[in-house]
């Protein structure tokens, strides 16, 4: 049976990890690919006692149709929450759209921002879902390295006084993933300046940012200029099937992803909204939350990367990050980290290859690997079992 799909559809990559999943799902692997918070840190006897009490106390509210931008419980709590950290008044009304996930927040600032041949900056590597949804819409991708102190962004001010005119400028400031580097407050105000001066909207992608377990918090890029449209969400610091993230942006902008938000979806759910306002509004909750889970993301990136310096040695090179989920890796002698792959699989355990994060997808010897899901005593052995695979892999050249 033959169907005739969209001509923009013929770019559109499958999720590499979504592909692994597969595999994952094997008896006996252990997982370093996904990038999913451990249920260890959900708060589940909260979720239950409010959801009983939402159910009771506020009937048919709870699971009735709602605004579009979101339940305004849920966006003062957002408004009072970024108008600390930015500086400056948050509005409730205009500067707030509430998102089915950041990630669908991506896709409706690429609906109302880009059209085909528009120049799109991203970081290499790249988050991989955020190149899903810009890519639908046809840009033209300009990659900007990044190192350990976030995307290049002095690389980035040389293309603009080039003549380089950008739609948008996506980065991932605080434990970017895949790197796990964090942007340094350098060059988070020069992107600020340039953002400025060149009439460039930034987008300031931020899920991470509260899984700082060293080092010392800096001010988001939106604190500096208001040509930033910020995200979050809940999915890394709660709980990810709730599905619900945010935008605060300009309200110019704002406005329009509104209306292709009542084109897509109406509104994000009303009782996930109602349910987590209430949790996090309650005094204190959110740092006592993070006082729980941060040690628990520390302890395995300690495990994972003491392991690897332990049992794999010069064969491997990475940055311990300061927070988030991941280790960006790379390994010598190996010129393609999707044969490796195969190699770890038979071995019993998996990871994502580099290619994966990367615009053109040519093989490179890099890895992204994640300690979020597995136990201290798991992440030794997984690395036990990328060591054999290496030894595998040698064997077979």
């Amino acid at each position: 049976m033959s169907f005739h799909f969209a001509a923009r559809t013929a770019g559109l990559r499958s999720s590499a990890i979504r592909d692994l999943l597969k595999v994952t799902e094997m008896s006996d692997m252990l997982s370093l690919a996904g990038g999913l918070p451990t249920p260890d840190s959900f708060p589940l006897p909260d979720l239950r006692r409010e959801a009983d009490r939402l159910l009771g106390e506020y009937g048919p509210r709870v699971v009735q149709y709602s605004a579009t931008d979101g339940v305004v419980d849920l966006r003062r709590w957002i408004a009072d929450h970024h108008s600390a950290e930015f500086g400056r008044e948050v509005a409730v009304d205009g500067e707030i759209i509430v998102t089915h996930g950041s990630q669908q927040a991506l896709d409706l600032l690429a609906k109302v921002l880009i059209d085909p041949e528009d120049v799109v900056v991203s970081e290499s590597p790249a988050y991989l879902g955020a190149v899903q949804a810009l890519e639908l819409f046809q840009p033209r991708f300009e990659v900007i390295p990044g190192d350990e102190h976030g995307m290049c962004v002095e690389l980035l001010a040389d293309r603009l006084a080039q003549g380089l005119r950008p739609k948008l400028v996506y980065v991932v400031p605080n434990f970017h993933n895949p790197s796990g580097a964090t942007m340094s407050l350098e060059r988070r105000q020069l992107l600020a300046r340039l953002a400025d001066e060149y009439d460039v909207l930034v987008v300031e992608d931020d899920p991470y940012g509260a899984i700082r377990f060293a080092g010392t918090p800096l001010p988001p890029v939106a604190s500096m200029s208001e040509r930033v449209v910020h995200l979050s969400t809940f999915s890394k610091i709660v709980a990810p099937g709730f599905r619900v993230g945010w935008m605060v942006g300009p309200p110019e902008v704002m406005a329009w992803v509104a209306r292709a938000k009542q084109a897509a979806d109406l509104h994000t759910s009303t009782f996930a909204q109602l349910l987590l306002a209430n949790v996090v509004a309650q005094p204190g909750w959110l740092d006592e939350q993070k006082a729980r889970i941060v040690p628990m993301y520390r302890e395995r990136c300690t495990a994972l990367a003491d392991a690897l310096d332990t049992q794999i040695g010069p064969r491997i090179r990475f940055h311990r990050p300061e927070g988030g989920m991941f280790l960006w890796t790379e390994f010598d002698e190996v010129p393609d980290t999707k044969v490796l792959l195969q190699h770890a699989v038979e071995q019993g355990v998996a990871f994502v290859p580099g290619n994966a994060f990367t615009i053109d997808q040519r093989p490179d010897s890099k890895a992204r690997l994640s300690y979020s899901t597995l136990a201290p005593e798991q992440l030794v052995e997984a690395v036990s079992r990328l060591s054999r695979a290496l030894g595998t892999f040698d064997s077979s050249r």
